[in-house]
């Protein structure tokens, strides 16, 4: 079933109340003829400036696939889908790389390029903007390593990182261009309780100084605190509200 329940309020010091994402009735299919999967059904959302969202459900109900659309990633095949009030039904490949100046990813596969430092693969976010040319971008790279706790670890290559430590490597990449939209694909699954609530708490510092919209899928109950929004993805749909709220509370009390 689609969800056309009332928007949510738009969070406190908003200056708009306009959505910097809207979705309205977008469907989205894989394959074709007698395999074609109806991935996407009938989704409409709206989600404003400076929210945390996340995104939970069942493996293979059509989150990544939501998140994937929303960063770019993925056109939209039928309905309305709105980014920062540009229209994305029909968009050119060209508009949908202007879009992803704008969103920052943290993969779950960290996406890390192995032959460079990890101060070097936060740089190169900078290094996809005007704006960062003239700046010191190894200093800006370095602080936001040190943020996320890998001051001590700017120079090492991926390899010789841990798991955990990539993470937070792809995280630091995905923050230090100051996104608009942050995406987030189980950003905190690799880190221990600590540093995921180090990071947690630098994207929520985002949402509220910077009204960066972050939206998050993760099935780590310990962020919940941190969402302004929980929605619920069950093959392809929105849940109701009644079923969202109490898929929430039965999260909240493990």
């Amino acid at each position: 079933m689609s969800s056309d329940s009332a928007a949510p309020n738009p969070v406190a010091g908003q200056s708009s109340s306009e959505p910097i994402i809207s979705l309205k009735h977008v469907n989205h299919w894989f394959g074709s003829g007698e395999e074609r999967k109806h991935a996407l059904k009938d989704i409409s959302l709206d989600i404003y400036p400076g929210q945390i969202i996340i995104c939970t459900g069942p493996s293979g109900s059509g989150k990544t696939t939501l998140l994937t659309m929303l960063g770019g990633l993925r056109s939209c095949q039928d309905g309305s889908l709105r980014i920062l009030g540009q229209e994305l039904f029909g968009a050119s490949k060209e508009q949908l790389a202007q879009l992803r100046l704008n969103v920052g990813f943290i993969f779950q596969a960290h996406n890390l390029m192995m032959f460079l430092n990890a101060r070097r693969n936060v740089r190169l976010s900078l290094e996809l903007h005007d704006k960062y040319y003239g700046q010191d971008m190894d200093k800006i790279a370095t602080s936001m390593l040190e943020k996320v706790g890998l001051g001590e670890r700017v120079d090492y290559f991926p390899a010789n990182l841990s798991g955990g430590q990539r993470q937070r490597v792809a995280i630091a990449r995905a923050l230090v261009s100051r996104p608009k939209i942050l995406l987030g694909d189980e950003p905190t699954a690799a880190l221990d309780k600590e540093s995921g609530r180090t990071v947690i708490n630098l994207m929520k510092e985002m949402a509220e100084k910077e009204k960066t919209t972050i939206i998050m899928v993760t099935h780590d109950n310990k962020i919940l605190d941190v969402a302004d929004r929980i929605i619920l993805v069950e093959e392809g749909e929105l849940a109701s509200s009644e079923k969202e709220a109490a898929f929430v509370e039965r999260m909240r009390a493990t």
